[in-house]
């Protein structure tokens, strides 16, 4: 292989295929990225064996080929490197790095060497508004699990039918789910690892003039995004997702209406007093306000009262801080509504004016 392509665009591919590479890698082959001619252009690949990232890269291309080399210190160097022409040169197994007065040579790995990525055709069967997608994605993602005890729970489950999809996401806590209008050419049923749709979220931010993301299902079991010169391949997890349907509430006796921004400052400011203490925060709603506190005896204690619109019976209820502070964060608008029947029973966030969106947060059972 003999190379030359613009050191900022082979560090743009480099940066954004190193974010799958494992730290532990379950084969030491998979803490290598591969670096291979592809029609015309260069192909850097990363695999962590569940997620395969393939960048495509525009290079002027001397003599096709391929080898595998560490991820990080190829990134490491990458970086270090003037913003110029880079000339990538493979002799004997190793990988020649040159641009001006700077010269290295990496030991690699044949390109056979890499696990297979099985192609089985990329027919799209649907091109979906990468904004409104992506906006759906983050609203969300934030509530699967991360425990792989949990496998079915590490997934995002993406149900589309009749010009309308649904994604939902619970690691059994929490749960969140959004309805946007995007069709597709069949209906869907996927439930897709949490991990790879978080970097289809942060490769579409950063491909600020792609409009679009394309979808195809080459065979049952993967799944492919593909945002500009990048293509993201998964495998889907097997297994029924779990009726999250039945624990949304049907009824509240308590509706508040509340400021985005003043019930997050509050939680933050809570938060900080429960670290200690599982992070437990303490929520009272009475005389149109809501009351966050937090109590850890070596620590201190926090409360923070915030204007509200309350409607019903008030009470208590016990959540955890960080799961709070992750749904305001990601919340859409500028207010919300929280719905409450009871202490034991899940609290629900709604937008004011939008029903297609809600999450739940289950309430902690606390002494007092």
């Amino acid at each position: 292989m003999n190379i030359t392509v613009l050191q900022e665009n082979l560090l743009r591919a480099l940066s954004r295929t190193s974010r799958i590479v494992p730290i532990k890698p379950q084969l030491p082959i998979i803490a290598n990225v591969l670096l291979e001619t592809q029609e015309g252009r260069l192909n850097i690949t990363a695999t962590n064996l569940e997620t395969t990232e393939a960048v495509l890269v525009g290079a002027k291309v001397g003599k096709d080929g391929g080898i595998c080399v560490s991820s990080r210190l190829l990134l490491e160097l990458v970086t270090t490197l003037p913003q110029s022409t880079v000339r990538l040169t493979v002799k004997e197994g190793t990988l020649l790095v040159e641009t001006g007065g700077f010269r290295a040579a990496i030991p690699g790995v044949a390109a056979g060497e890499f696990p297979q990525i099985k192609e089985g055709g990329k027919a799209t069967f649907a091109a979906l508004g990468k904004d409104e997608l992506m906006g759906a994605v983050a609203q969300g993602i934030f509530a699967a699990a991360t425990d792989e005890g949990r496998p079915l729970l590490t997934g995002v489950r993406i149900l589309g039918k009749d010009g309308e999809t649904q994604l939902a996401a619970t690691d059994g806590f929490r749960l969140s789910v959004k309805r946007v209008s995007l069709t597709t050419k069949e209906p869907l049923d996927l439930l897709v690892p949490a991990r790879a749709l978080s970097e289809v979220v942060k490769v579409s931010m950063e491909e600020k003039e792609t409009k679009e993301i394309n979808i195809a299902r080459p065979e049952p079991s993967q799944m492919i995004f593909v945002v500009g010169d990048t293509e993201i391949r998964t495998r889907l997890i097997d297994g029924d997702y779990p009726n999250f349907e039945k624990i949304i509430p049907t009824k509240y006796n308590t509706r508040v209406l509340l400021e985005k921004a003043a019930l997050l400052s509050a939680a933050k400011s809570a938060a900080i007093f429960a670290r200690d203490n599982a992070n437990i925060v303490k929520l009272h709603i009475e005389n149109q306000t809501v009351t966050i506190s937090a109590n850890t005896p070596q620590i201190g204690q926090n409360q923070v009262d915030v204007e509200a619109n309350v409607d019903g019976e008030g009470g208590d209820m016990a959540i955890n801080s960080r799961f709070l502070l992750e749904c305001l964060s990601n919340f859409p608008g500028d207010e919300l509504l929280f719905e409450m029947t009871g202490s034991l029973n899940p609290g629900v966030f709604r937008p004011v004016k939008d029903d297609s969106y809600l999450h739940i947060i289950m309430p902690v059972r606390v002494q007092g």
